[in-house]
């Protein structure tokens, strides 16, 4: 016989036929499991009996082993509603200055954002640029200069006294 799941109030109760009454009487003396769950159900019974006022069920279920439950979502309204108060008070205690420049999020308290400086680096590197190109052109200018001082200077030994 397999164990007495369904048929345990039955067998109790001795609602069973009489040969299922002697094969489950038989089980039951074999059987641990099954003589520990009857004899918790006729202590439940015998609880629910002597309780005045109540009249016992006869479909009581055990239920072994049961699994934990996850309780952690009994929390999260909870939790929401504690972050949701914490922004709120900070929201209305001072300023909030958000800045979203450049993919990088800034929440400032307080005190506005300033306005970051420009790369100073990158335009003293133009300056310097452009300043050694206008030095180039100076010392081409000298260069052609002088060249030209040396040939006035050349043709006026040539012909001497006008």
């Amino acid at each position: 016989m397999t164990h007495l799941t369904e048929n345990l109030a039955e067998f109790v109760f001795e609602e069973l036929s009489a040969e299922e009454m002697a094969e489950a009487g038989k089980h039951v003396e074999s059987c641990g499991e099954c003589r520990t769950r009857v004899n918790q159900f006729r202590q439940t019974f015998a609880m629910l009996k002597a309780a005045p006022d109540i009249e016992p069920s006869r479909n009581v279920v055990f239920e072994f082993e049961k699994r934990a439950r996850n309780l952690w979502w009994r929390w999260a309204p909870a939790l929401a509603a504690v972050a949701a108060l914490v922004l709120i008070t900070i929201a209305l205690a001072g300023r909030v200055h958000v800045q979203w420049r450049d993919s990088q999020l800034t929440i400032a308290f307080g005190q506005p954002i300033s306005a970051p400086q420009p790369d100073q680096s990158a335009t003293l590197a133009a300056e310097v640029q452009n300043m050694k190109g206008y030095l180039a052109y100076l010392e081409r200018r000298q260069q052609d200069m002088e060249r030209s001082t040396m040939l006035i200077t050349a043709q006026a030994q040539r012909t001497p006294g006008d």
